[in-house]
């Protein structure tokens, strides 16, 4: 009997290569009783390889796909130490940096944004969704986790983009664009450090997507002060950080801890004003701010609105709403509660249902739709009734924003709580090759009402941006996808494209875009 053998180079995640040596088939000799030549049977079917301890093709298979992925990181060598900064930060394996090739670097961003700066097109859906269908659109590089206020958990964010990734390497050979996804959480960075978990783990699974690990940081800076008397909320992406560097994770945690202690410091002015005007003592609290309000509840963006909003709403349901004998009377018919703090037990729920909790909405808004989808009452009767009962509170009112007033961020704010353009600088310092660019700019015109003053405090914006964060200052998102209306046909505008292409060359910034994904979709908001 004479065998064929095959030697196969196996590799286990765990023990590494292993060396097996199988039959893949044999043939016989069968000795003819006439003495004849020998005569050669025909080779038996191909032996199963799948045995108890593994799959040996498939073990091949992964060894040229860690090859490829090995190879593939060489195009930008700055990025494999980077990479491997975040596997050892990470408590993984350096050594495997290449198992999270679909996270790039800072080299191969910039490359990217150099690449899409002229091309809107791939920030875009397109109408009727034509570039999302030809595989046109091929960044979104601006999305949200459930890790602050988006309603994707990180795997699902990273599954659905390397879906369409595969789809359009599958059926659009022709584009060589890679599709680009960012995870850039509000004033947090557990999005980006589970996204180097799952990555790890999978690696051939998101081959072809590219994933940027950031934040968007919420900062207040002084901007245009002679067109307006507050510091302005600018929101700053950050590109190609570490999660786990120590200096940034220092300033992250920091930052939350401030916004922490003010909540706890708005609280106990709150109560004492609350106990002042009506005699109950400790009625609000830090905790149930936060089961409202997705969030108060994780420290993200400023935290003075959903404190104040909190007050309001708890205020109008005690003070108002349960006092009106007609309202009580239908709540129990309902059974609602008609106690306060059970009340907005229940109300927390409506606001969980109707945006996962993460907008802070006048209880003008929330109440009257709330109780009209639970009882029978009708919205304006509640919206009325609301407005009258809150002028008789006006002086409660009045008294507690006056002592509230000391936790706003101003020029100079008594509580320096939010960080401004220096501040992320110095919290960067850790992180040399992070890049750093303004989200949604014509949000930043809220206040600016004369059209003539727009582009200079535009101007401004951008001059303190690259005085502040420096060598960090590297794009803007001009092709934003996602303004309410007005702004969206500013940003269109002809002279408002113009002033982009000025600020690139003034300010040697790439231009970019995104939807701003904070649902379920990853091709718009």
């Amino acid at each position: 009997m004479a065998y064929t053998y095959i030697i196969y180079l196996c590799y286990n995640m765990e023990t590494g290569y292993i060396m097996k040596i199988l039959p893949i088939g044999y043939k016989t000799n069968v000795t003819n009783h006439n003495n004849s030549k020998p005569k050669q049977t025909a080779t038996t079917a191909p032996v199963n390889f799948t045995s108890g301890s593994g799959n040996y093709g498939l073990a091949l298979l992964h060894i040229y796909q860690m090859d490829k992925l090995k190879e593939e990181t060489k195009q930008f060598p700055q990025d494999i130490a980077y990479r491997e900064q975040l596997m050892t930060n990470a408590g993984l394996n350096p050594q495997n940096q290449h198992k999270i090739r679909a996270i790039i670097g800072p080299q191969e961003i910039k490359s990217i944004l150099k690449d899409f700066d002229d091309k809107p097109d791939v920030f875009s859906t397109g109408n009727n969704w034509k570039n999302v269908n030809n595989g046109r659109m091929r960044a979104n590089i601006h999305m949200h986790t459930t890790a602050s206020d988006g309603s994707l958990t990180v795997t699902e964010l990273l599954d659905n983009a390397s879906e369409y990734a595969n789809n359009v390497k599958r059926n659009n050979p022709n584009i060589k664009e890679p599709f680009v996804v960012a995870i850039t959480d509000h004033d947090t960075t557990e999005g980006a450090k589970e996204a180097i978990k799952v990555i790890s783990e999978h690696p051939m699974k998101y081959a072809n997507l590219r994933v940027i690990l950031g934040a968007e940081i919420t900062t207040f800076n002084n901007i245009g002060m002679d067109m307006v008397d507050a510091p302005t909320n600018v929101h700053v992406l950050t590109y190609g950080i570490d999660p786990n560097e120590k200096i940034f994770k220092n300033f992250i945690d920091g930052t939350k801890e401030k916004k922490l202690q003010l909540q706890e410091m708005m609280v106990e002015s709150a109560n004492k004003t609350y106990k002042k005007h009506f005699g109950r003592d400790n009625f609000f609290s830090v905790s149930e701010a936060k089961h409202q309000y997705n969030t108060v509840s994780k420290n993200i963006i400023g935290i003075y609105n959903g404190m104040e909003t909190y007050f309001a709403t708890k205020t109008a349901v005690e003070q108002i709403i349960l006092k009106d004998k007609h309202i009580v009377k239908k709540l129990k018919k309902h059974n609602m509660p008609t106690n306060t703090e059970d009340f907005m037990e229940r109300l927390s729920e409506y606001h969980a249902g109707i945006d996962g909790n993460n907008k802070i909405l006048s209880p003008l808004k929330t109440l009257p739709e709330f109780i009209s989808i639970t009882t029978t009452i009708k919205e304006d009767t509640v919206q009325q009734k609301l407005e009258k009962g809150l002028e008789k509170l006006n002086g409660f009112r009045e008294e507690l924003k006056t002592n509230l007033s000391q936790y706003k961020v101003t020029t100079k704010p008594k509580y320096d709580y939010m960080p401004d353009f220096a501040k992320l600088h110095e919290g960067l310092k850790g992180q040399p090759k992070v890049i750093t660019g303004i989200a949604h700019p014509i949000d930043t015109l809220k206040y600016i009402q004369e059209e003539d003053k727009k582009y200079t405090f535009l101007e401004d914006l951008y001059s303190n941006f690259k005085q502040n964060l420096k060598e960090k200052a590297k794009f803007t998102e001009a092709y934003y996808q996602s303004y309410k209306p007005l702004r969206k046909e500013f940003n269109d505008r002809v002279e408002t494209q113009q002033f982009f292409e000025k600020v690139k060359k003034v300010f040697k910034l790439f231009r970019t875009g995104s939807h701003d994904t904070h649902g379920v979709n990853i091709f718009v908001r």
